[in-house]
């Protein structure tokens, strides 16, 4: 099953906006919005631990964090959601799935997939 967001970006001077999983997450792709002020983004992934700021600019194909091993429900979850009651002892934060912000001073739009 697939979860379809659309989150509002910075612009390049402010702060990466933290992409959290909303569902157990196996795979998921990112893209600027067609639809919004197509700018370009700039990006941070897990894949290396969120160290390099990677551009893409509009146009692009989706940023896919992909999943080699998800039939059947193989291989790595990449993030899972918040998990328990704030403050309580067993309480889990969801997971940072991306960094995001625009590649210009107006925000943009991200349009993010998340897939079971």
């Amino acid at each position: 099953m697939a979860n379809l967001r659309q989150i509002a970006l910075n612009g390049n001077a402010g702060a990466f906006v933290d992409i959290l999983a909303t569902v157990p997450a196996r795979n998921y792709e990112a893209k600027e919005d067609e639809l919004a002020n197509p700018v370009g983004i700039q990006v941070k992934s897990p894949l290396d631990n969120f160290a390099t700021t990677n551009v893409f600019s509009f146009g692009s194909e989706p940023i896919q964090i992909p999943n080699f091993l998800t039939y059947p429900l193989k291989g790595r979850i990449w993030g899972m959601p918040a998990q328990g009651v704030s403050g309580a002892f067993n309480f889990t934060a969801a997971t940072k799935l991306l960094s995001a912000r625009s590649n210009a001073a107006g925000g943009t739009t991200l349009r993010f997939i998340e897939f079971e």
